[in-house]
């Protein structure tokens, strides 16, 4: 057992180890070129339930190498909360509202556009200090402290709504994450904090998850206790459905007394391990299914992949699967001529994989855009390509053929 990130109960439990890892934004300029590593594994807390990674990797160690990457989350769920949030009480046009990173940009401009005036965002490099040219969303979580909020707030003037997405489950010390959104706050304001939902992805046994850069692993279940002890009021989580993962949306109020839908039944802590040690305990066997599959597959020709992101690298590294894959395919310009972390794979446009052999290519990239990609593909699609996909939730998985 060791210290949860989150309650600090020595009851995390450590349950899987993917063994020495890279950061899989920091892409190679030839093949076998070094790259740092560390230890990967999820470990579950008996306590408050949360799956986190066992040892966090250090910030500075996640800044990419490169200015042109970014992150993209899914936003058709973004009008209903802004709607939501505009809606709650002491809430108006009056109103200060705020974001933490980049990742809030679209979600404050609906708020500008609803007549909302005082609006800011915290920049990394003016309010945190950063000076890596690359600093990114892990910065954010690396610099900003309660000292560093107080600072902001009183510059900026503190945020009756404090918007919060897609950044809580990278946190890796999520203790003092949270007190700087505490210090950002107005007495009374309004946090929403959203994540990705991980419960379908331990369901389905899909180990394209674990992420270095994604310290928390959250369920509906497991997110409140996110707050726990910490004086706010849990107004609700909603859920909303995406195609790969869903999102949730968590709505609180800061200065109660830790009331509303927050629960300490040990029962949801206990549901939460369970899960997560299945989803451990079936990853052998899932290696060996993956395996299997890529073999029948192979009897048609070379297999390629599509999408050279964190999530192809996971699948590629985690199952040890390079020598299967041809080489990957990625529309981003700046990302072709590089080559995948920890395997050495070739990234190329899609015009390679027109020209190649290849008879199998698997989508390593969100199932919503899979046909997109398809329509801009059609030469090899005409030439009797394949596309399949990497993930258990997609229709194209082989899982599913």
């Amino acid at each position: 057992m060791k210290a949860c990130l989150v309650c600090g109960a020595h009851q995390a439990e450590r349950l899987i180890d993917f063994g020495d890892q890279p950061a899989s934004s920091h892409f190679l300029t030839a093949p076998d070129a070094r790259v740092a590593r560390r230890p990967l594994g999820l470990a579950a807390c008996r306590a408050c339930g949360i799956v986190q990674l066992a040892e966090p990797f250090p910030y500075e160690m996640l800044v990419p190498p490169f200015d042109w990457i970014t992150y993209r989350e899914p936003e058709d769920h973004l009008d209903a909360v802004v709607a939501k949030a505009s809606g709650l009480p002491g809430v108006g046009p009056a109103s200060v509202v705020a974001g933490i990173s980049y990742k809030d940009r679209s979600t404050l401009d609906r708020f500008r556009r609803r007549g909302f005036a005082h609006v800011w965002a915290i920049d990394p490099r003016g309010d945190l200090g950063a000076t890596d040219p690359n600093a990114n969303i892990e910065t954010v979580h690396g610099l900003l402290d309660a000292t560093a909020a107080t600072r902001i707030a009183a510059a900026r003037r503190p945020a009756d709504v404090l918007v919060v997405r897609h950044i809580a489950e990278h946190a890796a010390d999520p203790g003092r994450f949270l007190n700087a959104l505490e210090a950002l706050l107005a007495p009374g304001g309004h946090l929403i904090v959203e994540v990705p939902d991980c419960a379908r992805n331990l369901s389905l046994r899909d180990y394209a998850m674990p992420w270095e850069e994604h310290s928390l692993y959250f369920t509906e279940e497991t997110l409140p206790p996110l707050l726990t002890g910490r004086g706010f009021d849990i107004l609700g989580v909603d859920r909303h459905p995406y195609p790969f993962e869903d999102v949730l949306v968590l709505y609180a109020r800061r200065g109660g007394q830790g009331t509303g839908i927050l629960s300490t039944d040990d029962r949801v802590a206990a549901r939460s391990v369970d899960l997560a040690a299945a989803y451990a305990a079936d990853f052998p066997g899932r290696t060996q299914a993956i395996r299997a599959t890529l073999d029948r597959l192979a009897r048609n020709g070379p297999i390629a992949l599509y999408g050279a992101g964190h999530l192809t690298c996971a699948f590629v590294n985690l199952h040890d699967l390079a020598s299967y894959f041809a080489f990957v395919v990625d529309d981003t310009p700046e990302k072709q001529g590089l080559f995948l972390p920890g395997n050495g794979l070739e990234i190329v446009p899609r015009e390679t994989l027109a020209r190649s052999d290849v008879a199998t290519c698997l989508f390593g990239l969100a199932p919503e855009i899979e046909d997109k990609v398809i329509a801009n593909n059609r030469a090899f699609i005409a030439r009797g390509g394949a596309f399949y996909s990497i993930f258990a939730a997609s229709p194209r998985s082989p899982r599913n053929s």
